[in-house]
């Protein structure tokens, strides 16, 4: 909910700054020019996202200044500038600092390690500060609770990919991830399975989610385009060709060239 509050925040912000201009006259008389029905319902939506959190209270002062805009524009644009920065100012330590969870099993190592490396660093060009996955061994310092980092990392995160395999099934912690995601709001949840898993064998979660072929080229290439659209990547296809291809060897020679 605060990701959506702050992005809802940051869209009143940038109109603000694009079409609202505030202007003093020649005779001192300060005022604004530029604010519509838009904005308005811009804000009147950032009102509603407040209710129930630790800063609902600026809700009904913000109301107050968009219900007597008309009045004095001046005076409460300036108003709800300051509100809306406070606002951003309050939600910015929630915004995901991790973009990707990897929920996989220690035993498919090098193919998690495979698609990490080949697809989303040399790939989409993100880097491992952008990924969540226990294979990192920075990723949980020492001492720390393994099972609150991996729920703390989980609600920070953008995309929750689990990569269902045999061992994953076999996994309890796996399971509880993948429980886990189903109720957190504002995550995207993108099973993979492995191509020596049948889709019968998956259970409740084929019957509601769309799950890919972690080997089907054009299922990547659909994960690839929606990346590249969410993040503003500039799209290069032949780099994420070699790196798919690449990929998908290492996938079939750890499954079935052993």
């Amino acid at each position: 909910m605060n990701n959506q509050i702050h992005t809802l925040a940051l869209e009143c912000k940038k109109y603000s700054d694009s079409n609202i201009k505030l202007i003093v006259s020649q005779n001192q008389h300060p005022f604004a020019i530029g604010a519509n029905r838009e904005y308005e319902n811009l804000l009147m939506q950032l009102c509603d996202r407040l209710a129930n959190t630790k800063i609902s209270s600026i809700s009904t002062t913000l109301k107050g200044h968009v219900r007597d805009y008309d009045r004095s524009t001046y005076k409460h644009q300036i108003a709800i500038d300051a509100i809306v920065d406070i606002i951003l100012d309050e939600t910015q330590p929630y915004l995901n600092d991790k973009k990707f969870f990897i929920s996989h099993a220690s035993a498919d190592k090098l193919i998690i390690e495979a698609f990490c490396e080949k697809i989303l660093k040399l790939g989409c060009g993100f880097q491992q500060k952008d990924i969540f996955c226990t294979l990192d061994h920075t990723s949980i310092r020492t001492g720390d609770d393994f099972r609150t980092e991996i729920v703390n990392n989980m609600k920070k995160c953008d995309y929750v990919l689990c990569f269902i395999s045999d061992n994953y099934k076999k996994s309890e912690v796996c399971q509880n991830e993948m429980g886990a995601a189903w109720v957190l709001e504002d995550k995207r949840f993108c099973p993979f399975k492995f191509p020596n898993v049948c889709f019968t064998e998956l259970g409740f979660i084929a019957k509601v989610k769309q799950t890919a072929d972690i080997t089907d080229k054009a299922k990547l290439d659909e994960f690839y385009v929606e990346l590249c659209l969410r993040y503003n990547l500039q799209q290069d296809w032949i780099n994420f060709n070699k790196q798919k291809e690449d990929f998908v060897e290492v996938v079939n020679k750890c499954l079935f060239n052993k």
